[in-house]
């Protein structure tokens, strides 16, 4: 903000409180040196959101504080919308890399608990695709959660054990092929 400004914002600052300073030289400058990166238009708007909400006197830290807040807001909001516009899909090299790190850990897994590892990758495929398959229990649609009682999703297992054992199943019968 400028002088000018810094100015125009006492003025009308003061037509609310009476002991907003005058806007004499001295003041102009320190208010000028003190908001000089704050635009007019959100310096306006501190100074309504301040007497709307306190009955203190403005002061320039009231600004600046408010400028920063706006900043910190705008910078969020673009952050939100630049992660939301980003595609979602997965490249093919991303998805192979994930399951091979997957493989990886069933592998170790399943070694360090002495199972057979055929047996462990086939249970990890039937885990990460049993959403593909309806659930016998519940009656569960394909890509739609497995339900207690009451509707509610269930809280400590991803599915009932009868939709996992169809899920391994298919997956079972899709490795034979």
């Amino acid at each position: 903000m400028n002088r000018r400004e810094v100015a125009t914002l006492l003025g009308a600052a003061s037509a609310v409180d009476p002991k907003v300073p005058q806007p004499d030289p001295d003041v102009l400058t320190m208010w000028a040196a003190i908001l000089d990166d704050v635009p007019a238009k959100v310096a306006a708007d501190a100074v309504r959101a301040h007497y709307r909400h306190h009955a203190g006197t403005i002061m320039p830290a009231d600004i600046v504080e408010h400028w920063r807040i706006a900043r910190r807001d705008a910078a969020e909001r673009r952050q939100r919308a630049e992660l939301t516009a980003r595609p979602r899909r997965l490249d093919d090299t991303a998805l192979h890399a994930i399951r091979a790190g997957i493989a990886r850990v069933t592998a170790a897994l399943a070694a360090a608990r002495g199972i057979d590892l055929t047996h462990a990758e086939t249970d990890a495929d039937a885990r990460r695709t049993w959403l593909a398959v309806p659930c016998p229990y519940c009656d569960a649609r394909p890509n739609n959660r497995c339900a207690g009682p009451g509707g509610r999703p269930l809280a400590r297992s991803p599915a009932h054990p009868a939709r996992l054992d169809l899920a391994f199943a298919a997956t079972t019968t899709q490795g034979d092929r």
